[in-house]
């Protein structure tokens, strides 16, 4: 099932990262409960969602790095990629879920990172005796003790249980007063399964027979009421103030759960439910045709010629690697996304370019199966990695746009030196998927896109 989404303005934006490791065992993990299938996280294709949802005005409160596991356990790599996407975007609250993790010594690094870009750190509890808290989330590491903990900006949720219920009032005020560092303190109703809302493993029984039931809702509501200064609601979550510094939300769930989320798992965006969620996004193109580089003096070069710099309008954002490059036409209509290639791209190992010859062609192939629209341009030189790359989007039966330049000198019916390559996308990716454009030249391209033509 596939869940059409038009409305630009959520709550949040969760990253599940999709490994399951994790340094606590609380007895009602919800990843244990909903068994979400193994996946490899696509950090690039999201940075290319990413690069759309700023270009086309989508609006969160929150940005959230969330895990089947412990996120602070994937590679300092993966978690920078995630964390820079994000410095642009004028989201108000940045958030990474920890078991605690982050505030070990052998995990600083991590740490720093997310410090440096001044997210907020968001921890569980059931009690503010550290010593029962352990015991019910089952982990040994006393990270509320740590000076890293003591200098970083933190949410925590406090789990409503039947052990804790007549003393969250006093619980509150006292790790707010021990604590001054924790700005958020979120009071947290356990869902028994976020994917079937079945009772039906120990896990959402455990739930059932140790926590607060969300039929208490009206009573929680009317115990803040009673203690802290009510501020409002926005997305079915009550807010009330306790200073100028810290605040107490409730989110007493009476919406279906996840309603103003938008979750990205893998490499596609879903629901609690895993199914698919669709956004009305930009076709993602790439764009095949020789570099055309000038050099400038015997050690600087410029691509400012290249057709396709031009295109995009910027000659850096040509030459290197990003997500925020765009076709547009002359009115400033967004028509795609330009994905590549980009003069120097981002190699595995996260620098922009790589001598690694079998590294550039995984690279390239890679964006070619991302595209959703395959153009190339031809003129009387032969470009082996164009054709190359022509061939292989054939044979991934990718729609595919051919701009070439008529050669009369060419004595087949197809005027081009590049007939071949030509003529075979279209018997491979079947010609339904090919549309083959004759042309002058490159400004004949350029004036194609100026008048917004589309043929996808």
């Amino acid at each position: 099932m596939v869940i059409q989404m038009k409305e630009k303005k959520f709550k949040e934006l969760e990253i599940i990262l999709s490994d399951f490791s994790c340094d606590k065992n609380c007895p009602y993990c919800t990843a244990k409960i909903t068994k979400w299938e193994v996946v490899k996280d696509d950090i690039h294709m999201l940075s290319l969602y990413v690069g759309q949802l700023k270009e086309l005005g989508y609006q969160f409160h929150y940005v959230t790095i969330g895990g089947n596991g412990e996120p602070t356990k994937h590679s300092f790599k993966k978690l920078k990629e995630i964390v820079e996407l994000f410095d642009d975007y004028d989201i108000p609250v940045k958030r990474v879920l920890t078991s605690g993790n982050i505030f070990r010594k052998e995990e600083a690094e991590k740490y720093n990172l997310f410090t440096s870009h001044n997210w907020v750190f968001e921890v569980t509890t059931t009690s503010i005796d550290t010593n029962l808290d352990r015991n019910v989330l089952g982990y040994d590491h006393n990270y509320f003790q740590t000076d890293a903990f003591s200098k970083a900006r933190i949410r925590l949720n406090y789990v409503l249980l039947k052990s804790n219920y007549s003393k969250m009032v006093d619980e509150i005020k006292a790790f707010l007063q021990k604590y001054p560092n924790i700005e958020t303190l979120a009071l947290k109703l356990l869902n028994v399964n976020t994917k079937t809302g079945l009772v039906d493993n120990p896990r959402s029984l455990w739930i059932v027979e140790n926590a607060i039931s969300k039929d208490k809702r009206e009573e929680i509501k009317a115990i803040l009421d009673q203690n802290f200064t009510y501020s409002g609601e926005a997305y079915d979550t009550f807010s009330w103030k306790v200073d100028d510094k810290h605040e107490v939300y409730f989110s007493w769930k009476k919406m279906k759960y996840g309603f103003s989320d938008l979750v990205y798992y893998g490499n596609r965006f879903v629901n609690y439910q895993l199914e698919d969620v669709e956004l009305p996004f930009l076709p993602k193109v790439y764009f095949a045709c020789q570099f055309n580089k000038k050099m400038v003096d015997e050690k600087r070069f410029t691509l400012k010629e290249d057709f396709r710099a031009k295109l995009i309008g910027n000659e850096d954002d040509f030459t290197n690697f990003n997500n925020h490059s765009f076709i547009k036409n002359s009115d400033g209509k967004l028509l795609y996304q330009y994905l590549g290639p980009f003069y120097n791209e981002m190699a595995s190992d996260g620098n922009l370019t790589s001598s690694v010859c079998s590294e550039v062609v995984q690279t390239e192939n890679d964006l070619i199966d991302k595209c959703d629209i395959f153009i190339a341009y031809f003129d009387s030189k032969l470009s082996p990695g164009s054709i190359t790359e022509l061939t292989y989007a054939s044979f991934k039966k990718k729609k595919i746009i051919i701009f070439y330049q008529v050669e009369d000198s060419v004595s087949y019916e197809l005027k081009s030196s590049n007939w071949y390559p030509i003529v075979s996308a279209r018997l491979v990716a079947g010609k339904e998927n090919v549309v083959e454009i004759p042309v002058s030249g490159t400004d004949d391209v350029l004036e194609y896109f100026e008048k917004g033509k589309m043929t996808w």
